[in-house]
C-alpha cells in the first residue's frame, strides 16, 4: 500500500479545515510550513454564568462522565486524535487529568485539564490552587453532531468545582471560528487577545494586544 505524500496530507488537512469554516486558520497553517508563525489567540475564562445546555439531561442519562485512567488513555492513543499513546500517558504521569464521556463503555469524547500551568505559544501562566487550564477537547468522529462537547464541558465545571477549582482558563485561536462559537455557547468570557510571533526558529515571543 502506497504511503500518502506529505504535500497530499497537508492539502487534505487544509481542505478539511476549510470545510469546517477554518479558512483563515488554514492559511495560517500554510504560512507555518515555511517557518513563520503569526498567531493571535483569545484567553478565555470559563465556568461563569453557564447557560442551559441543550440535551444535557438526555446525554447525562445515556452517557457516563468519568476521569480516564491508563487503560482508557491507551485506547485514546489509537483514535488518530493528534497525539500518540506515549504522549497522552506522559500527560497523565505529569499530573494532568482527562475527563471522558462514554457510551456503553466506549469513549465518545474527552478533554484534558492541567492543574499546574497554562502553556500555549510562549504564554505561560502558573496556576493557583483554585485554577485550572481546560484544553484539548476531542469528539470521536462517529459521535460528532450530537452536542456532546458542550455537555462534557459543563460536567467538567461540576467536577472541578468539587475539587475547589473555580477559575477555569482556556485558549482559542483568533481565526478558529468554530472554537470561538463553542466558547460563546458556553458564555465564556474573553480576557485577552494575545499575539504569538515566531520567525524561522530564530525569534519567538507573545504579548497582549488587547485586554477586556
Amino acid at each position: 500500500m502506497s504511503q500518502e505524500k506529505p504535500v497530499e496530507s497537508l492539502l487534505k488537512k487544509i481542505q478539511t479545515k476549510i470545510r469546517y469554516g477554518l479558512t483563515l486558520d488554514s492559511i495560517s497553517s500554510v504560512i507555518q510550513k515555511i517557518g513563520v508563525e503569526f498567531i493571535p489567540f483569545y484567553l478565555f475564562l470559563e465556568g461563569i454564568n453557564v447557560p442551559e445546555i441543550t440535551g444535557l439531561k438526555r446525554i447525562t442519562s445515556e452517557y457516563s462522565f468519568e476521569l480516564l485512567g491508563p487503560e482508557d488513555i491507551k485506547i485514546i492513543g489509537t483514535l488518530d486524535a493528534g497525539y500518540s499513546e506515549e504522549r497522552f500517558l506522559a500527560l497523565l504521569d505529569a499530573g494532568e487529568k482527562c475527563i471522558g464521556l462514554k457510551h456503553n463503555g466506549e469513549i465518545a469524547a474527552f478533554m484534558w485539564i492541567n492543574f499546574k500551568e497554562l502553556s500555549y505559544k510562549s504564554t505561560i501562566i502558573h496556576l493557583k490552587s483554585n485554577e485550572a487550564y481546560l484544553w484539548y477537547m476531542y469528539t470521536v468522529k462517529s459521535y460528532r453532531g450530537k452536542n456532546l462537547a458542550p455537555c462534557l464541558r459543563f460536567k467538567s465545571y461540576e467536577i472541578l468545582k468539587e475539587m475547589d477549582r473555580d477559575v477555569l482558563y482556556s485558549v482559542s485561536n483568533y481565526f478558529n471560528s468554530p472554537a470561538i462559537k463553542f466558547k460563546q455557547k458556553l458564555n465564556a468570557k474573553k480576557l485577552k487577545i494575545i499575539l504569538f510571533i515566531k520567525l524561522f526558529n530564530i525569534y519567538s515571543s507573545s504579548f497582549t494586544i488587547r485586554s477586556y
